[in-house]
C-alpha cells in the first residue's frame, strides 16, 4: 500500500518543462549505465553511491536492504567472484521532478567460476528516481522480480534487426565447374558437393576456377575457391588477392576467413580487436562459421577486452540462426552447449 501512495503522489506532481526534462532523463539513463559499469567492473564499493541515504532495495528472493550503509555490506554477494555482463532494455521512463520512475527488462549473465557453470538471470526491475537537495539523481526506490526465460524457436525467436543485408550466394544459381571442385563444407550456400582437401586435385582445379573466372569476371564464388585452392598450394599473394576480391564483393564467407587469419596472427591487440569486428560483420551477414566462432569467443571471454561486442542477445541470434545449418557431433554439442550458455534451452 505504501507503494502505492507513494507512486500515485509522484504521477499528481506537476510536469516539468521539456527541456528540463529531457536534461533529467539523461541524468538518470547515465545512473543505470554507470551501474552496470560499476557492477560488471566489480567495483561495488563504489554502487552505493549511486542510492539516496534512506534507499530501499527489494532483491528478488534476498531480504530487503534499508540504507546505503546497508547496500555497502550487501551489494555484490552474487557477483563476487565472478565475471558479469548485464543486458538492460528500458520499457519506461517518467520524470515528475523531485521523482521519476523506470521501468526495465534485464539479462545478467554470471560466467562460471573455476570449476563451475555460467548462470543466466532474466529479470523485471522498478527503479524510483529521486532529485536530492544538492541537485543529483540517485536511486531511491529499487525493485525487481523475476523473469521467465526465453523459450528457444528459431522461426520466431531470432531476432533479425541484429543482421545486415548481403551476399546470400544466390546472385549465381548454377554450379560451374570450379564450384564442383572446390566447394567447401564450411560454405552453406554452396551449389555443389563440398570437396575435402585430399579431394582436389589442386593444379586441375586452379586451371578450371581461373578459366571460368575469365567467362565470370568478379565472380565472388570463384575468387572465395581460388583463395582456397591458392592457400592449400603455398601461394600466399594469389590466396590473399582472391580472398580480398571475394570479400570487396560482399562474400561473408571471405569476410570471415580473413578476419579468423588476422586474429590468430595478429602481432597486437589492436590487430585482434580489428579482426574480431570483421567476425562480427561475417555474422551480421549471416556467415555460419563466424556465427559459431564469434558466439563461443564472446562468451568464454577471449575477446572481452575489446570494444563494441554483441550483447548476449546478438549472440543467442547468431546461434539460433546457424544452429539449422549445424552438422557433425561435436558442432552438434558445441552449439547446443552455447546455446545454453545464452538462456537458450
Amino acid at each position: 500500500m505504501k507503494t502505492v501512495l507513494f507512486v500515485a503522489c509522484v504521477i499528481m506532481l506537476g510536469a516539468p518543462t521539456a527541456l528540463a526534462q529531457s536534461d533529467d532523463a539523461d541524468a538518470i539513463r547515465s545512473i543505470g549505465e554507470r551501474w552496470q559499469t560499476l557492477y560488471q567492473a566489480s567495483a561495488y564499493d563504489q554502487i552505493p553511491d549511486l542510492y539516496t541515504e534512506d534507499t530501499l532495495v527489494m532483491p528478488r528472493g534476498r531480504p530487503a536492504i534499508e540504507g546505503r550503509e546497508a547496500m555497502r555490506r550487501a551489494v555484490g554477494g552474487l557477483a563476487a567472484g565472478r565475471r558479469v555482463e548485464i543486458d538492460l532494455e528500458e520499457r519506461e521512463l517518467v520524470v515528475r521532478p523531485p521523482y521519476a520512475w523506470m521501468v526495465n527488462d534485464f539479462e545478467v549473465t554470471y560466467h562460471a567460476r573455476e570449476g563451475g557453470e555460467t548462470e543466466v538471470d532474466f529479470g523485471r526491475s522498478l527503479i524510483i528516481y529521486r532529485k536530492d537537495a544538492d541537485g543529483v539523481w540517485r536511486i531511491h526506490r529499487d525493485f525487481d522480480a523475476p523473469a521467465p526465460r526465453p523459450a528457444l524457436d528459431v522461426d520466431v525467436q531470432e531476432d533479425r534487426h541484429f543482421f545486415d543485408e548481403g551476399w546470400t550466394g544466390d546472385e549465381r544459381a548454377e554450379a560451374v565447374d570450379c564450384d564442383r571442385l572446390a566447394a567447401s563444407r564450411y560454405v552453406r550456400q554452396r551449389l555443389a558437393p563440398p570437396r575435402a582437401r585430399d579431394e582436389i586435385d589442386g593444379p586441375s582445379a586452379i586451371a578450371q576456377c581461373e578459366a571460368d573466372l575469365l567467362r565470370l569476371p568478379d565472380d565472388a564464388r570463384i575468387h572465395f575457391h581460388l583463395g582456397r585452392l591458392y592457400g592449400y598450394a603455398g601461394d600466399r599473394d594469389r590466396a590473399h588477392f582472391h580472398r580480398e576480391a571475394a570479400a570487396a564483393a560482399g562474400n561473408h564467407n571471405a569476410i570471415f576467413l580473413l578476419a579468423y587469419l588476422d586474429f590468430i596472427t595478429a602481432g597486437d591487440e589492436d590487430l585482434r580487436c580489428g579482426a574480431v569486428t570483421q567476425m562480427r560483420r561475417a555474422a551480421r551477414l549471416g556467415n555460419y562459421s563466424a556465427q559459431m566462432f564469434y558466439s563461443a569467443a564472446r562468451l568464454d571471454g577471449r575477446i572481452g577486452h575489446c570494444g563494441g561486442l554483441a550483447p548476449v542477445a546478438e549472440v543467442r541470434a547468431y546461434l539460433q540462426a546457424a544452429r539449422p545449418s549445424v552438422d557433425g557431433f561435436f558442432e552438434t554439442l558445441l552449439a547446443d552447449h552455447l546455446l545454453r550458455e545464452v538462456g537458450a534451452d
